[in-house]
């Protein structure tokens, strides 16, 4: 008897097996979901199932063919195989799912556009007007069919079906033998016709459920693990934790504030509005989990403005849910090139667990809003982001933290994914009035809750100082040497840099976006211990950390509001609390200019100039709206642009087609002057070299884009880059020093 395999460890039997199961698992979980759907846009929920289940039956049938088969044996015996002698799988497959769609037409037609094909022919590769992704296979020999795979292949296919009460359609056999390629590039040509005839957001929506439960039962197959859609963590284990948290750290626990209490109690949108230290985080883990408990058991997503905060929320959310539950975004898959047969690598279950992070499809998620926003433009595995973004609780932290472009693209990731069912929690503990009232258009039925017992509070007093920063060194050391715990915060990695060496007497701990992963991990838990950290923007968000004074250069006003509330987080009367404001130098008004500003820096000095010393966080809230009402939001530069640039991307792939390459300059997240990218430093060459991709993450690090195109080079995909790097300093832009200092 002749086995055909799928996997080298699994036979075309066992697999498909496999994912039926799987599949049978994510339609229960994402039946809501369908249901609304199919209720918006009129389709017929059992339609939709025989075409979901069609494309898990026919997805993999293409592999009965002898390049493949000869690439399974290859991999088993671990003998070598030629991939240029490779075909195509899921070229077969669309031949067979097309005519299966033809089909299933004829009983219940709901979409003229072969979508259930479309989704086969792009399971694993993307699918462009060029069809790029199979360059090979347009100079390639059609491949020997093996007709006993196939035939074996539909007849089990036709026992799936009837386990569900359905009738498989007759296919005929001979169309695994057609050019697949000449065919599927025939409907590409006819598709912008097609989609003349039917609703781009109807047929958009119906695509992403089609193939993204695929995708999720095709991935769960493969590794043989059954689908952990959601926690059931409850309430009482969150209070659990913080309990354990605040005695770890000799506090009383006092319970849940009453903002806290709100918004455990919360049902849909809300805009929640609370100062530094008033537990935004929990409180907004207790909103998802009630809301995620109403729409029947959704995802969770938490996205921040940078990765470095996001690390920092993950580790938070892994006490609450269990690491096994909590996926982080990262750029590592920016760095590594897919195999040429995808999951059939020896790394498969590490690249399958870095897919999972990056798609959403863990039950709990943390990144940057980045993540999501790309989904727009139908970039990576944007049908996976959007089929799990939909059936989600998304909370947005330090959600005023953008420039005008991201906010425009944020405003419209909310609408698109607000129809589809999603709720949203918007946080931020200085949001303008203007935002607010941004926001409650979007979401008409959102709910505003803000920390109002906290507001008549003080933390500290504020000073500001007619100078530069580096000009009070010696003040600095003398607050110090009386024993105070002292923060200071500057706005570029440089200058960070030069005032740690400045104080490494005093064991000074430098903390900055230039440090890889791993050793800032490290750093973070040195914190509790440091006489003095001296630290970025970076260290304004997410941290929960607590200081004596805090000296600063200016920045915008709720980034200083931010940056205090790092001092004096219990907000202890009897503490000698101080805040010291210094002038920025011309690098900052670089950095500072979200809105085309170029003197918010000069009017936020002047606005603390001017106020009195006691400070408390109202006053601060009438400092952030007396400085951004000059500034309305709709005037933000490219704000205006990003709200439709959604629209015009989608319009050119035609709603489904995917982003190979984007060749619109627009096609970005962040529109900024001073670019950046992930590379590993090159003194890790050997650690990193064979590592896993999970690992692999731990030695990012975040350069400007410049520097890293004149010096850095791909190893097997993997981007690394000559630069300094100190453990204790970060990264410097110096080639010529190539060390590494341990």
């Amino acid at each position: 008897m002749t086995f055909y395999y799928a996997k080298p460890d699994q036979t075309y039997k066992e697999h498909l097996a496999s994912v039926y199961d799987a599949w049978k698992d994510i339609v229960q979980c994402k039946r809501l979901l369908i249901k609304r759907m199919s209720e918006k846009y009129s389709f017929s929920m059992e339609r939709f199932m025989k075409g979901s289940l069609m494309t898990v039956v026919l997805h993999d049938i293409g592999k009965n063919i002898e390049p493949f088969q000869k690439m399974m044996d290859a991999l088993r015996n671990e003998t070598k195989f030629d991939r240029r002698k490779n075909y195509r799988h899921e070229l077969i497959s669309f031949n067979l799912a097309f005519s299966a769609w033809v089909e299933l037409n004829k009983e219940n037609k709901y979409s003229i556009c072969p979508l259930e094909a479309l989704a086969v022919a792009g399971h694993h590769r993307p699918i462009d007007f060029d069809l790029s992704s199979f360059q090979r296979e347009k100079i390639s020999d059609l491949p020997i069919v093996y007709e006993d795979g196939i035939k074996e292949a539909l007849d089990f296919a036709g026992q799936i079906f009837s386990k569900e009460g359905w009738q498989f359609p007759q296919l005929v056999q001979e169309l695994s033998k057609a050019n697949a390629l000449r065919e599927l590039k025939k409907l590409l040509d006819f598709l912008p016709g097609l989609l003349k005839k039917e609703d781009y957001d109807r047929v958009r929506t119906l695509f992403v459920l089609l193939k993204g439960i695929l995708l999720y039962a095709d991935w769960y197959g493969s590794s043989n693990t059954r689908v952990r859609y959601k926690v059931n963590t409850q309430k009482d284990q969150i209070l659990d934790v913080l309990n354990k948290r605040c005695q770890e750290k000799n506090i009383k626990f006092m319970g849940l504030t009453l903002f806290q209490q709100k918004l455990s109690e919360q049902e849909g949108h809300v805009i929640a509005v609370a100062p530094t230290g008033s537990g935004k985080t929990e409180g907004s883990i207790l909103w998802a989990l009630k809301n995620s408990s109403d729409m029947g058991g959704s995802k969770i997503i938490y996205l921040l403005p940078t990765m470095a905060t996001a690390n920092s929320i993950w580790s938070r959310l892994c006490a609450f849910f269990g690491e096994e539950n909590v996926g982080l975004t990262h750029s590592s898959a920016n760095l590594i090139f897919e195999s040429e047969i995808d999951h059939e690598t020896s790394e498969r279950d590490e690249k399958r667990n870095l897919l999972f992070d990056q798609s959403f499809i863990r039950p709990v998620t943390v990144g940057t809003v980045d993540q999501l926003l790309t989904s727009g433009f139908n970039m990576g595995k944007w049908v996976l982001k959007e089929i799990n973004a939909a059936n989600s609780v998304i909370i947005l932290d330090e959600i005023h933290a953008y420039d005008g472009w991201t906010l425009g693209l944020i405003i419209s990731m909310i609408k698109h994914f607000a129809q589809l069912g999603t709720r949203f929690l918007l946080m931020s503990a200085t949001m303008p009035e203007s935002i607010i009232s941004l926001f409650q258009k979007i979401l008409p039925t959102s709910t505003v809750i803000k920390d109002t017992e906290l507001l008549d509070k003080k933390r500290s007093k504020y000073f500001t100082k007619d100078k530069f920063i580096e000009e009070d060194i010696a003040e600095i050391k003398e607050a110090i040497e009386k024993g105070h715990r002292i923060l200071v915060v500057v706005n570029t990695v440089e200058k960070c840099q030069i005032l740690a060496m400045e104080f490494k007497d005093y064991n000074a701990v430098c903390y900055h976006s230039r440090f890889i992963a791993k050793d800032r991990k490290t750093i973070e838990e040195s914190f509790e211990k440091a006489r003095i950290v001296i630290a970025t923007q970076i260290v304004e968000v997410s941290l929960d950390i607590d200081f004596d004074w805090l000296f600063t250069e200016c920045a915008p006003p709720d980034a200083l509001a931010q940056r205090a509330g790092r001092v004096n987080r219990r907000r202890d009367p009897s503490r000698d609390s101080r805040i010291f404001i210094y002038k920025a130098d011309t690098k900052a008004e670089k950095i500072y200019n979200p809105i085309n500003a170029p003197k918010i820096l000069e009017k936020s000095f002047a606005e603390f100039k001017q106020a009195h010393s006691d400070l408390n966080e109202k006053d601060l809230l009438t400092i952030v709206e007396s400085v951004y009402r000059d500034y309305p939001v709709e005037e933000r530069e490219g704000f205006s642009e990003a709200l439709t640039q959604y629209e015009q991307s989608q319009k050119n792939r035609l709603a489904i087609l995917d982003n190979v390459s984007p060749r619109d300059e627009l096609e970005q997240t962040r529109m900024t002057k001073y670019e950046t990218v992930n590379v590993i430093p090159y003194c890790f060459f050997t650690e990193v070299y064979e590592s896993t991709p999970k690992e692999r993450k731990w030695y990012e690090v975040k350069i400007p884009y410049w520097y890293a195109k004149k010096h850095s080079r791909l190893h097997d995909g993997v981007l690394f880059c000559h630069l300094t790097y100190d453990r204790k300093l970060g990264a410097f832009l110096k080639p010529e020093d190539n060390f590494c200092s341990l």
